[in-house]
């Protein structure tokens, strides 16, 4: 997939989420898809995943939180 517009900001309203916006196209130049006119905030698209979508996803982001802890990075 390409990105050759993507941008990711903080969600000025939400502490923690972002806002993606930009199209997106496969390696052809065919566009797939696109985040939308005003983005997509990165918390909503996640609450609306499935549980074994989430769960699959928490599972690597724990292995990266183990490994910042590990190294001092503290929360």
């Amino acid at each position: 997939m390409n990105f050759p517009d993507l941008a990711i900001t903080p969600n000025p309203n939400v502490v923690g989420d972002y806002i993606v916006t930009g199209d997106f196209y496969d390696d052809a130049g065919n566009l797939l898809g696109t985040y939308g006119p005003d983005g997509t905030s990165v918390f909503t698209w996640w609450a609306t995943q499935t549980p074994e979508f989430q769960l699959r996803y928490v599972s690597q982001f724990s292995q990266i939180m183990a490994q910042e802890i590990a190294n001092g990075v503290t929360p």
